[in-house]
């Protein structure tokens, strides 16, 4: 797994440690070599503290977010489209969702101004029949 952990000092002091994979690429016929961050060295007792985001998943204590409970990413390019299609079609629908919402609140406030209009009339003519009848 683990080839060996190199040490790289940053210009703030700050000293990271990368974890340095080498596999061999058959199709090329080459070494590839990855490196991956493991976290910050810390400078008093020297031992290594992952960062906050980078291993995240691998923490002991890391809980999943409940909205990716249960998916899995499509590991083939095949698998990968199809699910950008799903995804389209999801956000499709939800937008005309959104716009027959939007229509439903539209109707809803003109209707509410309406019945608003209404009874302000009614409540003028009201006051105009009252002032009327305490003239005569």
């Amino acid at each position: 797994m683990a080839n060996n952990i190199t040490y790289v000092k940053q210009k703030s002091g700050v000293i990271y440690a990368y974890e340095n994979l080498a596999t061999w690429d058959k199709v090329n016929k080459k070494p590839i070599c990855r490196r991956r961050l493991i976290g910050k060295v810390d400078p008093v007792t020297k031992e290594i503290v992952p960062t906050d985001q980078r291993n995240k998943s691998q923490s002991p204590d890391y809980v999943q977010p409940p909205y990716e409970k249960g998916y899995e990413m499509p590991t083939t390019l095949a698998g990968r489209k199809k699910e950008i299609l799903r995804l389209l079609k999801e956000n499709y629908e939800l937008k005309q969702k959104i716009e027959e919402l939007e229509k439903k609140i539209a109707e809803a406030t003109a209707k509410t101004e309406a019945a608003e209009k209404t009874e302000a009339a009614e409540k003028n003519e009201a006051a105009k029949t009252a002032d009327s009848s305490s003239a005569e």
